[in-house]
């Protein structure tokens, strides 16, 4: 049924012009009213040379054979004393477009030592400073285009890059040292060191960032912080039909204090709210504490929500509190899939949450951590709903106590998921229990969950990762909405083709859930790599899949874009609680396709898509050829989490 659209046009009109500006200008109060100079230039003592930053390069090397404090290799080391004249001439053919084109056509880079392995631990390069007091810090920051944080000397961007870098206001190095977890006269710890530099590449607005320690004595050293920004501004847009969609704009570093704004606007023909209007404002840690505060506001077609959320996570191994809230009022219309109009609802949501870190084992970064937390969903208008369904819409509050066990450290690597930046891959051991208590409108009952994951890279093989969990809750001795899960993923070693990189990826994924609520079931969705397939009348309690692809990352570059080619295998069962797979439903998909990512921009990565079904269930839709804007994926980590049910979906 087509909703009546009043003419309240002119009105949205000047709604949405008040909120703007207001938005706007709170980045503005977070502007410094004071110069804020930087660091004197590090002076060294009498009797240590001088360090040539021209060669900086050498402190960047995937970790070889540990070498002694100089910046001139050892004789024996081929690959090192290959990587100092190839960046020479890189320098020197970056010049000219010619040049530089030439270059990138005749050299191949030799493979490094360690880059085909997933094997270099992130704290590597630090080890052999340990200890050592630091003297000093220095920040550098490189322009967004036309620099490479691998070689810090090298600058060429050509005509449209220097006009882009001109756009773009750099990170204030004020919002870099607030982002550091040492200071002047701490003493070195590698692990640290290995945190706030994975903590400074995790922040939105910096593309990749390096951590270099300087000895100048036996016992002091300085620090270089190399940081390099991504251009913070983008739009994103979402478009069904000319009827229905969204278009964003969004500014990930608001004026280089790190502030995040956004603005959307959907459209729906079929609402009066048409079109609507979305605000997201988000401050990045707070005066040093490493707390985060959102705020939104959505008013649009069939949806109206605000509120914020406020929240610290465990930023290192050593942070010991972490915590949040998070407050939302919500107003929509929800049709339960059987009425004829969507009936309205509304709810008020209340989280808030506190865990305390104890770091049981400093060097294998061993941690217990206990936490709690509180959810009450009230909920005050709706339709009618059974005890048994929609526990998303019903009055309810749950008290919920975890205990966690971390082992947690990473590798350093690239070429996984994104296309050239550095990424930080976790291993360890992830152990939890969780328990809980939860009172409703229609009943009281007790819930009891476990995880337990593990990830490790096998040297000659890859990554292999895994996990299992379950959880149920206990209403009078009866089991409710319970669940089994298991997944394994695995990532080959960096493969060389001529001048271009493989991966092969592999994932499997077993779900069973029993004595679920009516209205939940599993199906084949996007998660288990069934884009661009849609069929509502399948579904069942347990689902088996298994992903397989196989990337080929492209040396070309064109403007700073960078290609990947990839082919992928999916296969997936649907099937009853009491059913084997080949009983149920069947589902397989293969097919080929590109991505295309700049990682200099904040856009989503460009992905065409195109997979053929051999053998759908029937009244399937399907999308064969599917043009989206992806999100880089990450690895699954071991950090201690916020205390939560075991998700079903």
């Amino acid at each position: 049924m087509k909703h009546d659209i009043p003419k309240t046009g002119y009105f949205r009109i000047f709604h949405i012009s008040i909120l703007v500006p207001v938005f706007l200008f709170l980045p503005l109060q977070a502007l410094p009213q004071t110069i804020q100079y930087p660091d004197s230039i590090m002076q060294n003592p009498p009797g240590v040379p001088v360090m040539n930053t021209g060669h900086i390069r050498l402190l960047l090397l995937d970790p070889g054979p540990r070498l002694p404090d100089t910046l001139i290799p050892l004789s024996g080391l081929r690959y090192d004393r290959t990587m100092i004249f190839l960046d020479s001439l890189k320098s020197r053919a970056a010049k000219t477009l010619v040049t530089r084109k030439l270059y990138d056509f005749l050299v191949i880079q030799p493979h490094s030592p360690s880059g085909r392995t997933i094997s270099s631990t992130s704290e590597f390069n630090y080890v052999i400073h340990s200890g050592k007091r630091i003297r000093s810090i220095k920040i550098r920051e490189l322009s967004v285009f036309g620099s490479d944080i691998n070689n810090p000397e090298v600058f060429a961007p050509n005509g449209l890059e220097r006009l882009l870098n001109s756009t773009h206001i750099n990170t204030s190095e004020r919002i870099i040292r607030k982002n550091l977890l040492f200071t002047p006269g701490d003493t070195i710890s590698p692990i640290q060191l290995s945190d706030n530099e994975r903590l400074l590449r995790d922040l939105p607005f910096i593309a990749d960032a390096r951590i270099m320690v300087i000895p100048v004595s036996d016992n002091e050293a300085d620090i270089m912080v190399l940081t390099k920004d991504i251009y913070s501004l983008g739009a994103s847009a979402n478009i069904g039909s000319l009827k229905k969609g969204t278009v964003s704009v969004f500014e990930k570093n608001i004026f280089g204090i790190g502030h995040e704004f956004r603005v959307e606007v959907p459209y729906d023909s079929r609402y009066a709210e048409s079109p609507g209007i979305g605000i997201q404002y988000l401050a990045n840690n707070i005066n040093r504490s490493f707390i985060n505060l959102g705020v939104y506001y959505y008013d649009g077609p069939g949806k109206k929500t605000y509120g914020f959320d406020l929240g610290r996570r465990f930023v290192s191994s050593t942070t010991k509190y972490a915590g949040g809230i998070s407050l939302r009022q919500m107003s929509t219309t929800e049709d339960l899939d059987s009425l004829t109009i969507p009936a309205p609802v509304k709810y008020n949501l209340q989280d808030y949450w506190l865990s305390r870190s104890f770091l049981i084992d400093p060097e294998n970064v061993v941690r217990l951590v206990i936490g709690g937390r509180y959810t009450n969903n009230n909920v005050f208008d709706r339709p009618f709903i059974l005890p048994d369904s929609y526990r998303n819409l019903q009055k309810y509050r749950i008290i919920l106590g975890s205990m966690m066990l971390s082992v947690q450290k990473y590798y350093k690597t690239n070429l996984i998921y994104s296309y050239g930046r550095t990424e930080d891959v976790p291993y360890g051991v992830l152990a939890d229990i969780t328990a809980g208590w939860e009172t409703s409108e229609f009943k009281n009952r007790l819930y009891m969950g476990t995880g337990f994951s593990f990830g490790q890279s096998v040297n000659k093989l890859g990554y292999f990762y895994g996990s299992a969990g379950f959880s149920v809750f206990l209403n009078n001795s009866q089991t409710e909405q319970g669940m089994v899960m298991l997944r394994t993923r695995y990532i080959s070693n960096l493969l060389y083709a001529g001048r271009s990189r493989v991966r092969n990826f592999v994932n499997i994924d077993y779900t069973r859930g029993f004595d679920r609520y009516y209205d939940e079931f599993l199906v084949f969705n996007r998660e288990n790599g069934f884009s661009g397939f849609r069929n509502d009348s399948i579904g069942g309690t347990q689902r088996l899949s298994f992903n397989l692809e196989s990337v080929v990352f492209s040396p070309v570059s064109f403007y700073g874009f960078k290609f990947a080619f990839f082919g992928f295998a999916d296969f997936g069962f649907l099937f009853g609680t009491n059913e084997t797979p080949a009983s149920g439903d069947f589902l397989s998909a293969i097919g080929l396709g590109i991505r295309i990512r700049n990682e200099n921009m904040v856009f989503n990565t460009f992905q065409m898509r195109l997979a053929f079904f051999p053998n759908p269930p029937d009244y399937s839709r399907l999308n064969n050829l599917l043009i989206t804007g992806e999100q880089l994926l990450r690895p699954r980590n071991f950090e201690p989490d916020i205390p939560s049910l075991l998700p079903y979906k």
